[in-house]
């Protein structure tokens, strides 16, 4: 290896800085041609890598390599659980996190995942003991979920298709939304992999890659058979009323996106984004 290529500090760099990609990139050349014989340092932080960009079953496998040299190292054990997780692999993901939890008293998240897996199974009070004492580990980066009723996500939907220009604000309104708890196990894949267990909102019904047509009515003459919001998965990211608006908002549009293969031309043209907007999917007010 030359003088000058890529260190591993210069992959924590990218990472802390949330290049995930050079992240990644920097870690798979420092890994070489056998994964296997890689530092588990340089594994583990390809792994958090790939988690960051969606891609959990190999972060998983490189994980898992790590842990083969590093057994009872708590962060581990954590990212292979997150990988189980996002892949809906509850039982494996409850079993790393358990683990993790016990090597790493002062870890709080592993505890916090445990908990959601517990919400997910109906174990509530279960679920609200593992949620505090997960924040009393870690009191400055954990917050405990807050419920929010149907009513009032309902409301915010509402006051959101307000704001909305026409067409869009029309076409929103058309939806039929559902507020519901948490996501199925059934709706967590789709034919382009597994989704997070965490995700926010849901379209049901044959969505589209590419918008069809040149206008505006054009784009939005498909819609979905119905929306699923899940207010348990709100709550654990929107803890007063400004944040949960804008977690709908996002919701909403990331999905929409998605169902209608629009991209940032079409908000544009739809009047929801301006030409030099550095935040995308928030409306032009």
């Amino acid at each position: 290896m030359s003088d000058d290529s890529p260190s591993f500090r210069d992959a924590e760099e990218a990472y802390d800085r949330n290049d995930f990609e050079t992240a990644l990139v920097i870690c798979e050349g420092l890994m070489g041609d056998d994964e296997s014989k890689a530092a588990p340092e340089v594994l583990h932080l390809a792994a958090e890598s790939l988690l960051s960009l969606q891609e959990p079953q190999e972060a998983g496998h490189l994980a898992q390599l790590a842990l083969e040299q590093a057994a009872d190292e708590p962060a581990l054990h954590h990212c292979i659980g997150l990988s189980c997780f996002e892949q809906g692999r509850f039982d494996a993901a409850a079993t790393h996190f358990k683990r993790a939890a016990e090597l790493e008293d002062q870890l709080g998240e592993p505890l916090f995942y445990l908990a959601i897996i517990e919400e997910r199974r109906g174990n509530i009070e279960r679920a609200a003991s593992l949620y505090q004492d997960a924040v009393l580990r870690d009191p400055e980066n954990l917050i405990a979920p807050t419920l929010w009723s149907q009513e009032l996500i309902e409301q915010v939907f509402d006051e959101m298709v307000e704001e909305m220009p026409d067409p869009f604000g029309i076409w929103l309104a058309g939806l039929d939304v559902n507020i519901r708890d948490l996501p199925q196990d059934s709706e967590l894949s789709n034919d382009e992999g597994s989704i997070s267990p965490l995700v926010h909102c849901l379209f049901h019904g044959e969505g589209q890659e590419q918008a069809q047509g040149d206008s505006p009515e054009d784009w939005l003459a498909l819609q979905p058979t119905s929306v699923s919001l899940f207010r348990f998965n709100l709550g654990k990211s929107a803890h007063d009323q400004y944040e949960l608006h804008r977690e709908v908002l996002e919701a909403i549009l990331w999905e929409t996106m998605d169902f209608l293969g629009l991209d940032e031309t079409h908000l544009i043209a739809l009047g929801m984004l301006d030409d030099d907007d550095d935040e995308p999917l928030h409306p032009v007010s």
